[in-house]
């Protein structure tokens, strides 16, 4: 009886995880559509620049989403497990502050490898379009984000 209650228990907390985790994957990609589209337009992209643009700008997407939110999640994670900010020595915030720089450097480092490939494709003024359409899309959604409220965020 006590295995079944147990069982029970850890069906409904990874049923609960997999819901919880699944709610976060459809909001990334209800971003993702509002920020394509918002692209498409600010940019206005032709059919053939679109095909060509498209696959190199989600990679990068990718690419930094990776670095922006699943790295540094994982690095929070990691000083959190060693008892949070104040509870590290010297040599581990340093450590820390090494990761999070290079972190930095890399995102550099991907921008750029953006802006070079997509100089193939587009032109320049499309090319800044695109830095201001990306900085535009941030600042609603931030400004959505908190207009909502802290009742609507996620924990």
């Amino acid at each position: 009886m006590i295995q079944m209650n147990r069982f029970m228990i850890t069906v409904l907390f990874i049923l609960g995880i997999s819901g919880t985790v699944k709610a976060q994957e459809n909001h990334r990609e209800r971003i993702m559509a509002y920020k394509t589209a918002h692209i498409t337009q600010q940019l206005d992209l032709s059919v053939k620049e679109a095909e060509k643009f498209w696959p190199v700008y989600n990679a990068y997407d990718k690419e930094m989403f990776s670095l922006k939110v699943l790295k540094v999640k994982n690095e929070k994670n990691r000083i959190k497990e060693k008892g949070g900010m104040d509870a590290l020595n010297d040599k581990e915030a340093n450590d820390f502050l090494a990761v999070m720089i290079q972190n930095e450097k890399d995102i550099i480092k991907i921008k750029e490898r953006l802006y070079k490939d997509l100089s193939k494709i587009l032109p320049s003024k499309k090319l800044l379009k695109l830095y201001k359409a990306e900085m535009d899309f941030n600042k609603k959604l931030l400004s959505e984000y908190r207009r909502k409220g802290p009742q609507h965020r996620k924990p």
